[in-house]
């Protein structure tokens, strides 16, 4: 049993008690997170706390992960699809795998052919969230604003971005929407990318211990068993130097039923404990991947800082959107320190209680918040992460409100 760390960021309030959960804990209360990435982005109402006195919203800076989508490789599907019908052939199928393989032959043909692209639960999520920004602070989206939206050049994100911007269009027709996709926006979007022009290097992060993911996941899970579960016998239909890539992929593809249009489940193959353990692998695989390259994504707030200051100054409202990915939105929490992200685990055992991947899931949405006072210069703003306010390594105005001032003087 693996060692579970209790770090001061992993402290809560409820109903004003301190207390501590582990991200088992959490995971075993919340099992949809166990989705992690896949784990769609909660679409109510945002979270806000009062602002303070004398002070209006007046602009907002948006950074987020693409909307809900279908599997992101068609192989994702098609070698879940290979050794389910090898099987058959072989009648190698057990009655579990025979009613798996049935479910599965129901959904494979709405799916196959839609890989990587944004479904439409993901459509009207963005709406949804889009709309929630809006009538939480529709002060800063006055007539004739200027809504600014830039996107990764993926067809999922560009999608989410013309979702979200006709929703912000429905709420206010005045508003003067532009959306672009360019390789001069990479900065601002995907900074490491080979296309973007205007990459300039980095300095890689390093951490404390050296445990590769093989190494991680070693004695972790029990592939052959669950693969057994499914095949009567697992290496009749499948390699066995596959069977963790293809309980994985089985995994991934369950939960991607978050982001469909379905009421097909397929998370019955796996215990919750073995979910649990799943998610702790990719969750691990998915810091140590982000965690080296993330200060070349500082480029993200060097525009947020930009273009915030040119639209204050100019006392105009409005909203300048982005719209990318996954390793994009990690790696930009990390650099902002954003709830903690950019603590370093001191051995692999705590990487789960400071990294969390269910906390960029489908849609993920980082909203800059701005307030401008009626009686001084000050600006104070807030980051809500999902819809929730979000803590900040800066001295607070009252919690969660920051001076602007400070966060620039932070990120020089």
């Amino acid at each position: 049993m693996r060692r579970i760390v209790i770090l001061a960021l992993s402290l809560a309030f409820t109903g004003g008690t301190l207390f501590a959960q582990t991200a088992r804990e959490v995971l075993l209360q919340r099992p949809e997170l166990i989705a992690g990435t896949d784990y769609v982005a909660p679409t109510e109402p945002l979270q806000l706390a009062p602002a303070p006195e004398g002070y209006r919203p007046c602009y907002v800076s948006h950074y987020a992960r693409h909307g809900a989508r279908y599997a992101w490789r068609l192989e994702n599907y098609d070698m879940i699809k290979r050794a389910l019908d090898d099987a058959a052939g072989k009648d190698n199928l057990t009655e579990y795998g025979k009613d798996y393989k049935a479910r599965f032959d129901r959904l494979y043909p709405d799916v196959k052919d839609h890989y990587g692209e944004l479904s439409r639960k993901g459509w009207d999520q963005q709406q949804a969230i889009a709309a929630h920004l809006f009538e939480a602070f529709p002060e800063a989206f006055p007539d004739g604003a200027k809504v600014r939206a830039v996107s990764s050049p993926s067809l999922r994100s560009v999608m989410t971005m013309s979702s979200y911007c006709l929703a912000l269009k429905g709420k206010n027709p005045t508003l003067f929407v532009t959306e672009d996709v360019s390789r001069t926006n990479m900065p601002a979007t995907l900074p490491l990318e080979d296309e973007n022009p205007f990459y300039e290097g980095y300095e890689r992060a390093t951490l404390p211990f050296k445990v590769s993911d093989e190494q991680y996941a070693a004695g972790f899970f029990d592939s052959e068993k669950v693969l057994a579960r499914i095949f009567k016998q697992p290496r009749k239909s499948v390699k066995r130097s596959k069977f963790y890539e293809l309980a994985t992929h089985m995994f991934f593809f369950a939960e991607g039923m978050n982001s469909l249009d379905t009421d097909l489940d397929f998370m019955d193959l796996y215990t919750p404990e073995e979910a649990i353990s799943l998610w702790r692998i990719d969750n691990y695989q998915l810091y140590t991947e982000a965690w080296p390259k993330h200060n070349g994504y500082r480029t993200i707030i060097r525009d947020i800082i930009a273009r915030a200051d040119a639209h204050i100054a100019a006392g105009e409202g409005g909203a300048d959107l982005r719209f990318a990915h996954d390793y994009t939105f990690m790696a930009l929490m990390m650099c902002l320190d954003l709830d903690g992200f950019a603590t370093v685990p001191q051995s692999p055992a705590e990487v789960e209680e400071i990294f969390q991947s269910y906390k960029i899931p489908m849609g993920a949405n980082m909203h800059f918040v701005f307030f401008r006072s009626d009686s001084s210069d000050e600006i104070l703003f807030t980051v809500l992460l999902n819809g929730e306010p979000a803590h900040l390594p800066l001295p607070a105005e009252g919690w969660p409100y920051y001076r602007w001032s400070d966060f620039k003087a932070a990120h020089r």
